[in-house]
């Protein structure tokens, strides 16, 4: 990062919202129509148009029926950080989203929408932000930066404020450390979130009431920077963060890992709860992970799995595991573990009809369940959380930890099971009634692996031995 030196000069400061805003609907150009309205008010190098998300949201169609807010809530959630229950039943979840912004409701608007309807935030608020600031640049020639905004509360604070969610164009963030204040005394943490200050401010003049949803800032040019981060880069990750979790929810999450723990120092069972027969379908390892770039890929690909199914067959709700797979050196790894079953997968066209097989060698009386073999950092106990959440619904489902996939699919005795996956995999979960289960979106059962950021993902929260053998090799 580069130090941005503090100024004496004294900035004027002029913030007033942008006429010319007509009431926006589904599918309008609305980069256009804030183009024209800058024109219209001779904006200017170095200005700043401040944009509230909603209008952004509205245009690019992110309004979606919902008879329950609550289940739209869900669908956007990929971890949850707090919840609140208050009298009557009514509740506040405070998540982190797909954006990765944590908020309160994930973001999910019911106001000034058509009953039945929530209103989304934009699916990505930086690059809303690029398509207006480029807009506004190709229709007035000015230099400007756009911030997208929403309004967030703030822990330990009454009220709301508006912050960036979007930019592009204008920095937002100054990072001082390593700079002097006044009296040479050295600025170690000093780093002001710029972006937010100034979609606080342009909120003073805009309103929804008064239909000023832009607001116009002039005498920050020094902030205006093509080549700057977007809003994106003002999130912190979650395993960096204090306060990641809210009290009942941090309680709950190291109650169950004493619970693990004390269960394997006992030598037993954490319960007497559900028994689940898991199916894992893994791919030849010559043919498996594509996308991952490794000096001996196909070691890595069978490490992974390996290390997948023997988490899967060191927990404790787990009474077999059903491996579907051609792969004679996968076969050979686990032929001594007795809690293993293997299914030849007979050349199955694709993971739909390896899984059937797989399925299909498990009685319909049983608890079941499907799960990815890609799962280097799997631990039992969050495997074991999950299945036993699972035992509430008759199918229930896991997403990935982008929120877009599917990693585990469970189903009762009795219950027809068949599960999709891959990309959008997890809204057909939902869309066809099975339940998301409440796995906060840092567990280890949500980190399958696909590329090398993933991989990467899965190595913070510590892979299994062969996975981290095998990368060890690999850097070799």
């Amino acid at each position: 990062m580069v130090a941005e030196p503090m100024t004496d000069s004294p900035v004027a400061l002029a913030i007033t919202a942008l006429p010319g805003i007509p009431e926006i609907a589904v599918g309008d150009d609305l980069a256009g129509i804030v183009a024209h309205a800058a024109a219209a008010a001779a904006v200017a190098d170095g200005d700043i148009l401040v944009v509230t998300s909603k209008i952004v949201s509205k245009a690019e169609g992110r309004i979606v029926a919902a008879d329950d807010r609550e289940d739209a809530i869900t669908a956007e959630t990929v971890r949850v950080v707090a919840v609140a229950e208050h009298p009557g039943g009514a509740r506040t979840r405070i998540v982190e989203n797909r954006q990765g912004l944590v908020l309160a409701a994930a973001g999910v608007d019911a106001s000034n929408t058509p009953d039945g309807t929530v209103l989304l935030l934009p699916e990505d608020p930086d690059a809303s932000a690029r398509r207006i600031r480029d807009r506004v640049r190709v229709e007035t020639g000015a230099r400007v930066g756009v911030i997208v905004s929403d309004t967030l509360g703030r822990p330990w604070r009454l009220g709301q404020t508006d912050v960036a969610i979007g930019a592009a164009g204008v920095r937002v963030l100054l990072d001082l450390r390593g700079t002097t204040d006044a009296h040479g005394r050295r600025l170690d943490v000093t780093a002001p979130a710029v972006g937010d200050e100034v979609a606080a401010a342009g909120d003073l003049v805009k309103g929804k009431a008064a239909g000023l949803p832009v607001a116009l800032v002039r005498g920050l040019g020094h902030l205006v920077d093509e080549d700057a981060p977007g809003a994106r880069s003002l999130q912190r990750a979650s395993a960096d963060d204090l306060f990641r979790l809210g009290a009942a929810e941090a309680w709950r999450e190291g109650f169950t890992a004493g619970a693990d723990v004390a269960g394997r120092d006992a030598g037993a069972e954490r319960g007497p709860g559900a028994r689940w027969s898991v199916v894992i379908p893994i791919k030849p390892s010559a043919s498996a992970k594509s996308r991952l770039v490794a000096r001996d890929r196909e070691a890595l690909a069978r490490a992974i799995a390996l290390d997948t199914v023997a988490a899967v067959a060191a927990c404790d709700a787990v009474d077999e595991v059903v491996l579907v797979t051609a792969d004679a050196a996968i076969v050979a790894a686990v032929a001594a573990d007795a809690r293993i079953r293997v299914v030849d997968d007979g050349g199955a066209a694709g993971l739909t009809a390896a899984i059937a097989l797989g399925l299909g060698a498990i009685p319909i009386d049983r608890h079941r369940a499907v799960l990815l073999g890609d799962l280097p950092a799997l631990r039992p106990v969050d495997l074991a959380t999950a299945l036993a959440a699972a035992t509430a619904h008759p199918l229930a489902t896991v997403p990935d930890a982008d929120g877009d996939g599917t990693v585990l699919v469970t189903a009762l005795p009795g219950e027809r099971l068949a599960p999709r996956f891959g990309p959008a995999s997890a809204a057909e979960h939902r869309a066809a009634g099975f339940a998301p289960l409440p796995v906060l979106a840092e567990s280890t059962l949500r980190r399958d692996v696909d590329t090398a950021e993933h991989l990467a993902a899965a190595a913070r929260l510590g892979l299994g031995p062969r996975t981290a053998a095998a990368l060890v090799v690999a850097a070799g």
